[in-house]
């Protein structure tokens, strides 16, 4: 009993269970990578600030003797003020030596950890007061006569002697310095091995409870997703009526359920699908009735009797010509879709025989982009929107008018804009032929629109949703209607065996 109900999955939901899975991988990461640096980061912090401490004392290690020492020694033997001697080549005022060096030391004072190195640093600074003493004492005097041999003798005994232990204290401290920072170091060795062993045993610990807690939670969603592979494969040989066991998470259990439900509907889909296909052929069977319209056919013959009867020879081969080219198009050789060339073709000799008959009431312009002319388009899409816009729209307007198709690509669709200069529509007219058009309206009581409600039912049979026909009109104007469709070559054209066509 409990295996039964452990196989029908009354498991914890997915989100739950991975959450979980995953806060206990996450946690202990987390704490680990926290802890980790906050000793890289404290251990970095000590080091950083003994190396900027060096660096900031190391540049008067050497040269602030040496320079302190010339400067003085220029001032008393030529006995130049401060400001004097700085207008020297490569000399500085002394007092700005000083005061350098010595806003060094009292920068690095407060960073200072060695208790030796601190020492060394105040004594620096005492030194740089000394110094400054000096400094001030032979100024006030080095432009007075009398003082030369004064001068010199602090330069020996006090200038000197305090540069040089300066420079002594400033090595002490790089030395004391230098000593913390091995400390450091071996400090750092000795943290780094243990974290490398703490780490190693996290990590093994955490493998392990991660092998086996996504070995048991990989199972339990595998499982039912296995068995619910096999229901599809049987679905996909056909056997509708096979279910999925509802087990596992709520999540799989739902979509068992989900799976089931489309599994009793694929076969609605099916039939539908069949239906649909029947329907579109026998749209096209329509629309063929259609073309070959008694009327038109006959109204083409007459016309052919009467241009016989006035022995016009030419105008006869043409329209026999033009009227063979319409049939043979909208026959075709049974195929549905055909390249945008062919209905070129087919739809010009349809004006050439509406022009032999309207005379100059009617004319037309075809411009199609050359790039167009070999992609595929649904065989008599053009002729039923012409022969609308001749009757209802050339016909009824005193004096005729033109009708102009234009043909160009658009990214990845073709543009078919098919425009007339004819009597137009009101917007009341416009709205209800779109609403038609839509079939969100009723038909026309005189079947005057059968034509474009047919090309749009056959668009959106065949392209689905891709396909877009749109109108626009002005009443005394002329009327517009515009066609979007994908780019179709032969190849994928010749490749689809359903509505739904595989596009560029």
């Amino acid at each position: 009993m409990q295996t039964e109900e452990k196989a029908k999955g009354k498991g914890q939901p997915l989100q739950t269970v991975l959450g979980a899975f995953a806060a206990l991988l996450i946690i202990p990461f987390i704490a680990l990578a926290v802890y980790l640096l906050y000793n890289i980061n404290q251990i970095g912090n000590s080091y950083n600030t003994i190396v900027s401490n060096i660096t900031q004392v190391n540049e008067f290690n050497i040269v602030f003797r040496e320079n302190m020492d010339a400067v003085m020694y220029l001032m008393v033997a030529h006995s130049l003020s401060k400001e004097e001697v700085a207008e020297e080549p490569d000399m500085t005022n002394p007092d700005k030596l000083i005061a350098e060096a010595e806003q060094a030391f009292e920068n690095v004072r407060s960073t200072t950890v060695s208790k030796d190195a601190l020492q060394r640093a105040e004594a620096a600074v005492k030194l740089f007061h000394s110094l400054q003493k000096c400094v001030d004492e032979i100024s006030s005097t080095v432009k007075q006569t009398g003082h030369y041999e004064e001068n010199m003798e602090r330069l020996d005994l006090d200038i000197r002697v305090l540069t040089e232990m300066i420079q002594e204290r400033i090595s002490e401290y790089i030395y004391h310095e230098s000593v913390s920072m091995e400390n450091i170091r071996q400090e750092m060795d000795r943290r780094r091995s243990r974290l490398i062993r703490f780490c190693a045993g996290a990590a093994l610990l955490l493998g392990l409870f991660t092998a086996l807690f996504s070995t048991r939670v990989a199972y339990s969603i595998t499982a039912p997703i296995h068995s619910l592979v096999k229901t599809a494969e049987q679905i996909g040989r056909g056997n509708f009526s096979v279910r999925a066991r509802e087990q596992g998470s709520p999540e799989i259990r739902s979509l068992s359920r989900s799976f089931n439900t489309m599994a009793g509907e694929l076969d609605d889909l099916v039939e539908r699908n069949r239906q649909e296909q029947i329907n579109l052929r026998n749209l096209e069977l329509k629309l063929l009735q259609a073309q070959i319209d008694p009327h038109f056919l006959y109204n083409t013959l007459d016309n052919i009797v009467w241009l016989a009867e006035d022995d016009r020879k030419e105008d006869v081969e043409g329209i026999a010509e033009a009227l063979s080219t319409f049939f043979r198009t909208s026959l075709s050789g049974g195929r549905d879709i055909i390249r945008i060339g062919e209905e070129e073709r087919h739809i010009r000799s349809y004006l050439e025989i509406q022009q032999f008959r309207y005379r100059d009431m009617l004319t037309y312009e075809i411009d199609i982009a050359p790039e167009c002319r070999d992609y595929m388009i649904l065989k008599m899409t053009l002729q039923p929107i012409v022969e609308n816009a001749l009757y209802h729209g050339i016909k009824n307007k005193r004096g005729g008018g033109t009708i102009t198709i234009r043909i160009r690509p658009e990214g990845k669709r073709i543009l078919i804009v098919i425009s007339d200069t004819g009597i137009g529509m009101t917007s009341e007219q416009l709205t209800a032929l779109v609403r038609m058009i839509d079939g969100k309206g009723p038909s026309s009581t005189d079947n005057s629109h059968f034509g474009l409600s047919n090309v749009a039912e056959r668009l959106r049979l065949n392209y689905g949703e891709s396909a877009g026909m749109s109108f626009k009109s002005v009443y005394g104007e002329g009327t517009s209607v515009e066609l979007s469709i994908p780019k179709i070559t032969e190849e994928t054209a010749a490749e689809e065996t359903a509505p739904e066509i595989t596009r560029e």
